[in-house]
């Protein structure tokens, strides 16, 4: 099974109101998914992941609307602060949260591998 996909599964039993997706209202037959954001909350902060709008659909405020409802569910939930992490080099994602008045810090990730995704 591919990494996406487990980790979407995982999320649908932890927190799954913090899992958004939009569809493409266009679309009669089938929905097609044209974004989506995973967030968390610890109970000290919030976190963001897998952010993505559809190439076809980009700078139309998909993502900026899914941020801005994933905070608000956040903040629902007494969270303080979010935050999320960016690949080293990706500019485009980096340009898109400075717009949204995300804060750039200057940290280190770590991390270890509980369970071994195959």
């Amino acid at each position: 099974m591919e990494q996406p996909r487990l980790d979407i599964e995982r999320k649908l039993t932890v927190q799954p109101e913090l899992f958004l997706v939009v569809e493409d209202e266009e679309r009669s037959t089938s929905a097609r998914i044209i974004g989506t954001v995973m967030a968390g909350y610890d109970g000290h902060r919030g976190w963001l992941y897998y952010l993505a709008t559809a190439r076809s659909h980009r700078h139309q405020g998909i993502a900026r609307s899914l941020v801005r409802e994933a905070e608000r569910l956040l903040l629902d939930m007494g969270c303080p602060k979010v935050q999320l992490m960016v690949r080293e080099g990706n500019e485009e994602a980096l340009g898109f949260y400075d717009d949204l008045g995300y804060e750039r810090f200057s940290v280190s990730n770590t991390g270890r591998r509980l369970i071994v995704d195959a």
